[in-house]
């Protein structure tokens, strides 16, 4: 058998266990029963991101498989380890799926539209799996609509929300999402990158 033969088999293989897992994209996607934490982390680490992080943009390295983050008054070397968003594919059985109170960084998702009260609308997800999620930004204050530098987030529950459909299409559609509550600042740029298609944004007003 050949290398792609291999490749089919095993896709067939991997489509199977879903299907009689019952495990289908829709469910998938389901990111538990509606409601919010206010609560703080339960792992000492997790608090200290949130606290060294608050509002402060950071250095992203690059690998696409997990988040390596930094300060950027951190001394070489010194990087968190961190999963993406939807980074791990959630179709198939015993892969892992995000865990309310975690702490993620979303990474090539989209600004929609604004929500009122700081929130937006937005697509976070990986390559392969991008859902309607609600962003709370307590950082930032978006401007536009585009793509999203990446951000450190924590997941913080679902809700149900209804929205206008994407033109050309009218109307509006009622949907469970998840909420991911703003930790940083976007990550960290230098003059020289071309940020052409992203999301314009400022500082948010200190209340």
């Amino acid at each position: 058998m050949t290398r792609g033969g291999r490749t089919i088999v095993g896709a067939i293989a991997l489509a199977v266990i879903s299907i009689v897992s019952g495990c289908t994209p829709d469910k998938a996607l389901d990111f538990g029963p509606t409601g919010e934490i206010t609560t703080p982390p339960e792992d000492q680490l997790s608090r200290d991101i949130m606290r060294d992080f608050a509002g402060r943009d950071f250095i992203l390295a690059d690998n696409d498989h997990e988040a390596h983050v930094s300060l950027t008054d951190w001394k070489p070397g010194r990087r968190i380890v961190m999963p993406y968003w939807l980074g791990v594919n959630p179709i198939y059985p015993g892969f892992l799926r995000p865990t309310v109170g975690h702490l993620y960084v979303i990474s090539q998702s989209t600004m929609v539209r604004p929500l009122g009260n700081n929130e937006y609308l937005i697509r976070a997800g990986s390559k392969l799996f991008k859902s309607d999620t609600v962003f709370e930004a307590t950082h930032t204050h978006y401007i536009d609509t585009g793509g999203m530098l990446p951000t450190v987030v924590r997941f913080v529950g679902t809700r149900v929300i209804t929205v206008p459909k994407d033109a050309p299409a009218t109307g509006t559609i009622t949907e469970k999402v998840p909420v991911l509550l703003e930790v940083s600042m976007p990550m960290h740029t230098t003059p020289d990158e071309d940020l052409t298609g992203y999301a314009k944004f400022e500082p948010a007003a200190v209340k």
